[in-house]
């Protein structure tokens, strides 16, 4: 049932529709979408076939999504978020540098 239930959520999007409304970033959004994938995949089969039988899998979704996200301490931004933003600083600084070894030269 588990398998039926995250195969639906693919087929239809549902996932990558949830992040895309929730303003996840297009850089990050298809890491984003496999490590939500990860997290249901670990998640209680019954309790997850429950959400999805009372009709609650999109409000947890939209729950896991916001705190993996948003929060500093989730294992979604120890894994990437974190390194892209030292990555995206360190490509602002040396476009800093080359701008004033331009002007310095000028």
């Amino acid at each position: 049932m588990v398998t039926r239930i995250l195969t639906e959520l693919e087929q239809e999007n549902i996932v990558r529709e949830i992040c895309e409304n929730m303003n996840v970033t297009s850089n990050d959004i298809d890491d984003f979408v496999q490590e939500v994938y990860l997290i249901l995949l670990d998640y209680n089969p019954e309790k997850l076939v429950e959400l999805y039988n009372n009709k609650q899998l999109k409000y947890f979704l939209v729950g896991i999504i916001r705190r993996q996200y948003y929060s500093a301490t989730s294992p979604y931004y120890k894994k990437y978020k974190k390194y892209y933003s030292i990555v995206d600083e360190n490509h602002i600084n040396k476009s800093e540098l080359n701008n004033e070894e331009v002007d310095d030269i000028e």
